[in-house]
């Protein structure tokens, strides 16, 4: 098997994405719920157990196909949709901590590039140590991202 030029995953962690799966499925059923009840239907509830069986295809979908990816020739990084896209070390010009609106508000790292095209990385991501031993090593102390990755999550 080839080697990946990308080899360090980066995956969302699963607690993350089972709490955002399911607020996002039980709010679009309760808007959908709502919504017949304008038309004039009576009111009735989806039943739980089918919103969390939805939701652990959908969990497991994103952890193993929307994740973010790094290695010495760069990063893949999640656009607004959570598709990855190839990024340059030295393409990136800014890193910093911000609202991922796609993904319900949730704290991420919002990298600009050199097109002005935003790319995400969220917080809770697995391997975020090993992210900053790599960019330390192949783009130096005064990178951006470094110096993101070296906010302590306090002060954000």
């Amino acid at each position: 098997m080839a080697q990946s030029a990308y080899p360090l995953r980066l995956p969302t962690r699963l607690p993350v994405l089972w709490r955002l799966t399911v607020l996002s499925l039980t709010l679009g059923a309760l808007l959908s719920r709502v919504w017949a009840w304008l038309e004039g239907d009576a009111f009735s509830v989806v039943p739980p157990a089918l919103i969390l069986a939805s939701a652990v295809p959908l969990v497991l979908l994103w952890y193993a196909v929307f994740v973010a990816r790094a290695g010495e020739s760069g990063l893949k990084l999640l656009d607004s949709w959570g598709f990855a896209h190839r990024v340059g070390w030295d393409e990136i010009r800014s890193a910093e901590m911000a609202r991922w609106p796609h993904m319900l508000f949730a704290p991420a790292l919002k990298v600009v590039v050199a097109d002005g095209r935003v790319r995400w990385l969220p917080r809770d991501t697995r391997g975020l140590a090993e992210l900053h031993t790599l960019a330390l090593r192949v783009a130096g102390p005064s990178h951006p991202l470094v110096r993101a990755l070296e906010t302590p999550l306090h002060r954000l």
